[in-house]
């Protein structure tokens, strides 16, 4: 049972600022509530205040920008992600990604703020959005101020956020010509076991920026570069990929993987290594449909 709290319903940024203020720092802001709402069940989290901010206009929008970007607002959840023509055309691999989260019930209620302010170890978006170079927007009462996904996510539910800070919205970058961005994971309990994704970008034929993280195989989404580098200056054809993705998949001898209900260490490393050639190829596929 949820402890009993006051529930403020703000429906702009000064009004859920001025409601942060009233409750003397016992609040949390309530998007979906599927992360939330669960650990307040589970007795790990109490708050006297919930603001909830599912009207305030500022925190939505699904758009490409002038610079060509993607600008994702904080409520923006994961069935409109997954169900976006704007993101089907530029982002491919967060819609396939979103269309896999968890469950219908969490898809249809769960946002991508919320997602990452929470910060939980097994969630997908981050890792995907870390290989973009995509960056996390935050609002408070003392101003704005942007950082990337790695900056932001610091440990397990854990980010950068202040407590009266809200994740106003997500940016990516526009994609480069001739280039791909994929995601692959393996989930047993609705939750990733272990993930990775990949951005390569193509130039005369070849493999030129490469990009790789991992996700689930430790507390926080983990770009590995020595994978990355791995498969810069290689053919770019998938027949060619066996060679690159077995010298990257060596670079993640070095992740520190911690053992969890998925597996052991070697188990989970040996997953992400099956994801790492999918996710290259899908990746290179994507790139050279762009070129």
């Amino acid at each position: 049972m949820i402890p009993r709290f006051s529930l403020a319903r703000p429906r702009s940024l000064p009004d859920a600022f001025e409601a942060f203020d009233a409750s003397g720092g016992d609040a949390a802001w309530l998007a979906g509530g599927t992360e939330l709402l669960q650990v307040m069940k589970m007795g790990l989290a109490q708050f006297g205040t919930l603001i909830d901010i599912k009207a305030i206009a500022d925190l939505r929008g699904l758009e490409r920008t002038a610079d060509g970007s993607l600008r994702v607002g904080a409520l923006t959840t994961h069935r409109e992600l997954e169900r976006s023509p704007l993101i089907a055309e530029e982002l491919p691999g967060l819609a396939a990604l979103e269309a896999r989260v968890a469950n219908v019930r969490v898809r249809n209620t769960g946002t991508i703020g919320g997602n990452l302010a929470f910060a939980e170890p097994h969630s997908d978006p981050a890792t995907f959005l870390l290989a973009c170079d995509a960056t996390v927007r935050l609002v408070s009462p003392r101003g704005r101020r942007e950082m990337g996904v790695g900056e932001f996510v610091q440990g397990p539910l854990f980010t950068a956020r202040d407590p009266d800070e809200l994740v106003l919205d997500v940016v990516v970058p526009r994609r480069a010509p001739a280039t791909g961005r994929a995601y692959e994971k393996i989930a047993f309990f609705e939750r990733p076991a272990a993930s990775v994704a990949v951005r390569l970008a193509v130039v005369d034929g070849t493999i030129g920026e490469a990009t790789v993280a991992v996700g689930s195989l430790t507390e926080v989404p983990t770009l590995v570069p020595e994978a990355g580098a791995a498969f810069r200056g290689s053919e770019a054809r998938p027949e060619a990929l066996a060679e690159p993705v077995r010298t990257a998949f060596e670079a993640f001898g070095g992740i520190d993987v911690i053992a969890d209900l998925n597996g052991s260490p070697d188990y989970k490393r040996h997953l992400a290594g099956i994801l790492l050639g999918r996710a290259a190829e899908g990746a290179l596929t994507e790139a050279i449909a762009h070129a």
